[in-house]
């Protein structure tokens, strides 16, 4: 084998920056036994990083690229039985192919899915026809050379050539070799900028080091004089891609959204580092990437809008959804690996050829003995999704607050919520490849803003938000613009874009809960505190459906500030104060404002105030498209905002709003909302629920209340000591005990006998338990 130095910084022990993420394991689980991974492994693998230089390796083989020459013999076993069905497919996709011009797909192979998988037919079998296919292709990119394009392009040329390389080798003269090798190693030089300026949380750098990982893996035992770029690149992986991304998808949330939360996490570099040299770094996390889709999903196979979305129906990546099933043994992203094979017959069968695993056995959501609970708490990516079932007619809330501030993908859109039931009826609005781009005035100054979000602005005339390539960007009021944060260690919480995200959470069957605080994503120079509780309902007394409270504490450092609660929507919503009513799809939503009281309401939007943002509409670029398609675009983006705001200033403020979802024909009127205050708490009586927060900033030990009706059968209190037990009294009398949760919650159901009581009083017995 090929010894190459590895990096001193690399020690086997828990690297300290990323936890549990990285635990060096020296010596090798079941599989090869080198410690990498071997196709058809019935295991789970170990996580293997080597320490020394004289421990790490690379497979002196070829290929060792996704799979070694030692894994054919499983891999033909498996397309002659288990996976016959799959083969067929990749033989089917080869065989069109080769019927094609390779020309059309070597100046910009981006999509390299087709050509590699061409060639991977071609080193399975052997067959003639498919290798002279996948050579002339390869030749078609030498010819190219590494300057033709943009950095999709000579990326994409890079890891096509060495799949080429190493999968065909045995077949290439050595005329062939060199002229491979060499247009290889051009392309590296051409590459090697991503490796000495990389950015381990956004931008093209990832998929720049996977490239380049493949182009070095597929040469260094006939180029070791590239081990010092090997190791530069394993250094990136090692030390920053792989920590940095564990961290933020530990619970499988992504920070971009559903979109290019799945392009940003693709699973190729894992499997070829894994096959390639005698590491394995498939991490546990990986396994738990599928969880995002699977809560994500409206249960039509659609998803809400959420950083820079260019798909709604963006449902993971295959490779990654795979190899969570068939590598990490998740029996749920078997279920749901089986669901979308069953909704679309089109996806990548090179992934379930060599890493899929048919004894693992599905396992639903909803399944009978073991369900999912029905919500989830992405810790680090600051997601929390709650919903009422898995089918759809779900009615799915996603609440976010990042633990960090990025840019490339990222929104200024921390403790912003998204809601659908049978339509999209508080969206994510604005547009991304749909008569925009990334980094058009569009992008810059509505898109990627706290305006365009369900979010809460507080607007200072003078804030500057910095400029880019047209000028200064525009002022919307909303979270503040820094520099972009490239590193771990710029996002972990003594980072200086670290922010404090969801701050509690709580999932207690009939209700679930979160908080998030996202103070620090705003200037501090206006704004001094924002948390945003959401509670989701399940079953509300008096209401069929879900009915969702959100509690807004917001206070600035000068009242003239003015603070705006912003609710988006496709088609234009019906506004008479206090109520919203919005209708898409077959769904319809009533928003009731409880606070402020006296509200200000001012609907926005409709042809030419679509994307208004301080006096401007920043329209996106329709040249060229037929007035259908740019209805269809509206439709995408949404159209309008009902903005609500304080009657007069004051450096403090709260908002209080009922959401109740409905069907679009269901009732004409929303569930009846009262407005309850003490001197402790503030909330909503709702039909025959109580809904209560803490209005102060320390946990409450006690509190009096009084209803503005009798009848309650329900009081639930936020903000209270938490994991102790409490009483609830009507006057003098105890009608009622519970115990808080540990996110500090406690509900009680109050008897018959006491629900013609208006006046309340709780404490925790003891006061801290």
């Amino acid at each position: 084998m090929v010894r190459l130095p590895c990096l001193q910084e690399m020690p086997v022990r828990r690297l300290a920056t990323a936890g549990a993420l990285l635990l060096c394991i020296v010596g090798a689980g079941e599989g090869a036994e080198d410690g990498s991974y071997s196709i058809a492994q019935a295991a789970v693998p170990e996580v293997v990083i080597r320490g020394t230089p004289s421990q790490f390796s690379v497979y002196p083989g070829h290929p060792r690229l996704f799979f070694r020459d030692t894994d054919l013999p499983a891999i033909r076993s498996r397309i002659a039985g288990s996976h016959k069905e799959e083969w067929q497919w990749l033989v089917g996709l080869a065989g069109r192919m080769v019927e094609r011009d390779p020309e059309q797909f070597a100046r910009r192979p981006k999509q390299w899915g087709p050509g590699r998988n061409t060639t991977f037919v071609a080193a399975v079998t052997g067959e003639k026809t498919y290798r002279e296919w996948s050579l002339r292709w390869a030749d078609l990119m030498i010819e190219a050379g590494p300057d033709e394009g943009n950095d999709d392009n000579y990326r994409g040329r890079l890891m096509s050539l060495a799949v080429v390389y190493d999968w065909l080798y045995l077949w290439l003269d050595e005329g062939q070799k060199t002229r491979l090798r060499d247009s290889i190693v051009a392309h590296i030089e051409r590459n090697w900028y991503f490796a000495e300026r990389p950015n381990f949380i956004g931008g093209h750098s990832r998929w720049g080091n996977f490239a380049l990982a493949a182009g070095l893996l597929a040469v260094i035992t006939e180029r070791p004089d590239l081990q010092t770029k090997l190791l530069r690149v394993r250094g990136n992986w090692l030390r920053g891609y792989h920590p940095a991304q564990g961290w933020i998808a530990i619970d499988g949330g992504y920070h971009m959204g559903w979109a290019y939360g799945a392009s940003y996490t693709k699973v190729r570099n894992h499997c070829v580092w894994s096959s390639a040299t005698n590491e394995c770094v498939y991490y546990p996390w990986r396994g738990q990437l599928p969880y995002f889709w699977i809560y994500g999903d409206r249960g039509d196979g659609l998803f809400h809008g959420s950083g820079d979305n260019f798909s709604n129906t963006s449902a993971g990546d295959w490779g990654s959804l795979v190899v969570a099933a068939g590598v990490l043994k998740n029996p749920h992203a078997a279920w749901y690996v089986r669901e979308l094979s069953e909704r679309n017959s089109y996806r990548d069968r090179f992934w379930d050829v060599l890493y899929g695993d048919k004894s693992v056995e599905p396992l639903a959501p909803d399944d009978a003995e073991h369900p999912l609970p029905l919500s989830r708490h992405f810790r680090n990516a600051g997601v929390v999704l709650m919903r009422d079932r898995w089918d759809d007619r779900s009615t799915l809330l996603h609440f976010k607050c990042s633990k960090f501030i990025s840019i490339n993908h990222h929104h200024r859109d921390e403790n912003a919520f998204t809601l659908s039931y049978r339509g999209r009826l508080a969206i994510d609005s604005g547009s991304y490849q749909k008569g925009s781009r990334y980094g058009t005035p569009h992008w810059h100054n509505y898109f990627t803003r706290t305006i365009a979000h369900n979010c809460v602005t507080v607007f200072d005339p003078a804030e500057s938000f910095g400029e880019f390539s047209s000028g200064p960007r525009s002022n919307d009021g909303g979270q503040k613009w820094i520099a972009d944060a490239k590193t771990l260690e710029d996002i972990l919480p003594d980072g200086y874009a670290a922010l404090d995200g969801i701050t509690s959470y709580a999932d207690e069957g009939s209700y679930a809960f979160a908080v998030g605080d996202a103070a620090k994503a705003y200037s501090g120079h206006k704004l001094t505190r924002f948390s945003r509780s959401m509670v989701y309902l399940r079953e509300p007394a008096g209401w069929e459906r879900p009915i969702i409270v959100v509690f807004d504490d917001v206070a600035s450092t000068k009242a003239d500030y003015r603070k705006r609660f912003l609710l988006h929507s496709v088609d234009e919503p019906e506004v008479e104060a206090p109520l919203i009513e919005i209708r898409e799809g077959e769904g319809k939503l009533f928003c009731t404002t409880l606070l402020p009281q006296d509200a200000q309401f001012e609907k926005i939007g409709g042809p030419g105030k679509r994307y208004w943002v301080n006096g401007k509409n920043w329209d996106l670029d329709f040249e060229g498209m037929s007035e259908e398609s740019i209805r269809d675009v509206h439709k995408w983006t949404g159209e309008w905002r009902v903005e609500i705001s304080p009657p007069t200033p004051a450096p403090e403020d709260h908002f209080l709003h009922v959401l109740a979802v409905c069907d679009r024909d269901g009732p004409t009127a929303p569930p009846k909302a009262a407005l309850v205050q003490s001197a402790a708490l503030l909330g909503a009586l709702i039909d025959g629920d109580a809904v209560l927060f803490n209005r102060g900033a320390e946990e409450l030990s006690s509190a009096a209340y009084r209803l503005p009706e009798p009848g309650a059968s329900t009081h639930l209190i936020l903000g209270v000591a938490p994991s102790c037990p409490w009483t609830l009294r009507a006057g003098d009398r105890p009608v009622a005990q519970a115990k808080s949760t540990s996110g500090g919650s406690v509900r009680f159901t109050v008897p018959v006998n006491a629900r013609g009581e208006p006046s309340f009083t709780v404490e925790a017995t003891p006061a801290r338990g």
